[in-house]
């Protein structure tokens, strides 16, 4: 191989890789640490004495068009056309949550009008039947919004999300989130503590005094009960990130 051949290589600008497995092919040995202009100079000082003789055939450069494009933005499409509804709690007081709707679903849910919601109910110690919910909040939605936030009333607590509509003054649900539960908003203390004598060798169980610690475990605080929009939950998160 001549210097002029390599001279052409190193003038398409390949990538360390590329170079990397050429200067192999080559037979020339690399340092981990050596960087694109330290192999582009070990390939420069090759000459045709250098180069072995089984290494005296044709180069394959990589195109250009071969190499890792880019990278483009691109906007995510806004619906999937799958039916889906996820809930995801953001911190102790508030939720998250994502839809999506198939055609045929989407369809049938324009023939309804403006009478879709999107409901959060706190199911925490019951077994849901759809109607026995502790409480709830609701918004009236447009089914192209695809997402909803909403101000919940207790952290550590359980709670489902569904979409539907009101016939005969009776909730119907569309589709349904599986359960998720809040953070807590207190540390969790445990009940006993476990302490170690390492002179001896032994250890005992030590119940722990909720006066020590100045919190009890057993504190639930409930959040504010207005039910906010989207927009809301951003002015709230504003403002707790600037202190004001």
């Amino acid at each position: 191989m001549k210097k002029e051949e390599i001279g052409s290589f190193l003038k398409t600008d390949p990538s360390i890789q590329e170079m990397r497995r050429y200067a192999k092919m080559l037979g020339v040995h690399l340092k981990r640490t050596m960087g694109k202009k330290d192999i582009a100079r070990a390939l420069s000082k090759i000459s045709d004495k250098d180069v072995p003789v089984s290494s005296q055939t044709v180069v394959t450069v990589p195109s250009e068009s071969k190499r890792p494009s880019k990278p483009v933005n691109v906007d995510l499409p806004r619906t999937y056309f799958a039916d889906s509804i996820t809930l995801h709690p953001v911190n102790p007081y508030w939720v998250y949550i994502k839809w999506d709707f198939s055609k045929e679903t989407r369809e049938r849910l324009n023939e309804l009008g403006n009478n879709l919601f999107v409901r959060v109910s706190d199911i925490t110690n019951i077994i849901y039947d759809g109607k026995n919910a502790n409480r709830y909040k609701e918004a009236k939605i447009l089914s192209e919004e695809g997402n909803w936030y909403f101000q919940v009333d207790f952290p550590d607590a359980d709670y489902i999300a569904e979409i539907g509509y009101y016939t005969g003054g009776l909730f119907v649900g569309v589709m349904k989130s599986k359960i998720v539960r809040t953070p807590r908003n207190t540390p969790r203390f445990a009940d006993q503590e476990t302490w170690v004598d390492l002179s001896k060798g032994s250890k005992k169980e030590v119940k722990v005094s909720t006066e020590a610690t100045g919190v009890s475990p057993s504190i639930r605080s409930s959040g504010p009960l207005d039910n906010p929009s989207s927009e809301e939950f951003i002015k709230s998160i504003s403002k707790s990130r600037s202190g004001r």
